[in-house]
């Protein structure tokens, strides 16, 4: 049985902090609620209009959970980085970091992010395990399926590629 599903990573950037109502952490509950995700890791950065920083955390996995999912991580990016003795380092590496309770950004790094941040700004990092497609990776892995992309497609992309096929069929007219 795969013990996590897919894993997903967003960064949001919010221009005016005076638009922000709570909706957002408010869908995020119910998505949760809903076990369609669980929330590894929430992190917000507020700067308001004085330049007063505030950054708040929130996690749904509990120690353990945490611990293990640490450890996974850190052994696959260790095993990129050193092969099967990287894997053990990077694995309790993992393991630690996730032990402190550090989702990848120290206090330092909030400061830094946060001091290039305009006032009355914020900005929320997402780490969120795709709780509906855990069954369908499962079944992937089973039939030795091998992930060849993967990432959200945004408007802007879509717009990029008619920008693309028009270029093109210009190109073409051209040639005829």
């Amino acid at each position: 049985m795969v013990e996590f599903g897919p894993i997903s990573l967003l960064a949001i950037g919010f221009p005016e902090i005076k638009n922000l109502d709570g909706a957002l952490i408010k869908e995020l509950l119910a998505l949760s609620d809903a076990r369609i995700i669980s929330i590894i890791g929430l992190m917000a950065i507020v700067k308001d209009e004085k330049g007063k920083i505030a950054s708040v955390q929130l996690t749904e996995y509990s120690d353990e959970d945490r611990i293990r999912l640490g450890a996974a991580i850190g052994a696959l990016i260790g095993f990129g980085a050193a092969g099967e003795k990287g894997a053990i380092a990077g694995a309790n590496a993992g393991a630690e970091a996730a032990y402190y309770k550090e989702f990848g950004l120290s206090h330092e790094q909030i400061k830094d992010i946060a001091k290039d941040m305009p006032k009355g700004t914020a900005a929320g990092f997402l780490l969120i395990e795709h709780l509906w497609a855990k069954k369908f990776k499962e079944i992937a892995m089973e039939k030795h399926g091998v992930v060849l992309a993967n990432g959200f497609v945004s408007p802007q992309a879509f717009i990029a590629l008619g920008a693309e096929l028009a270029e093109g069929k210009k190109t073409a007219a051209k040639l005829k």
